[in-house]
């Protein structure tokens, strides 16, 4: 396995584009650019996907017995990966708003 560190900023990263990418289609939908928005997204979305991906094999390996250590890092990453969903889910909410105001 990499690194802990290695492995934990890789999943920081992509919470951190995945936060980043839902905000920006938020504020393509303010502009009224739905296609954009709706793109943007969708990208935000794979970039959470790989973060969670990189979570899932961490508990896996930790499940199977292999320590994990505790670390302000690893809570760092999971702050970073919960701020994400949380920004998502939001963002997804936001779309449908600014859709529905344009009916």
């Amino acid at each position: 396995m990499k690194g802990l560190e290695n492995i934990l900023m890789e999943l920081v990263c992509y919470a951190g584009n995945a936060k980043s990418m839902a905000l920006q289609a938020v504020m393509k939908a303010e502009n009224k650019d739905m296609e954009a928005a709706k793109e943007k997204l969708q990208d935000a979305k794979g970039e959470l996907h790989k973060a969670h991906t990189i979570q899932t094999d961490l508990m896996t390996k930790e499940i199977q017995g292999e320590p994990i250590e505790k670390s302000i890092l690893l809570i760092h990453a999971q702050d970073h990966f919960m701020a994400a969903n949380t920004v998502i889910e939001l963002a997804e909410r936001f779309l449908r708003l600014y859709e529905n105001f344009k009916r």
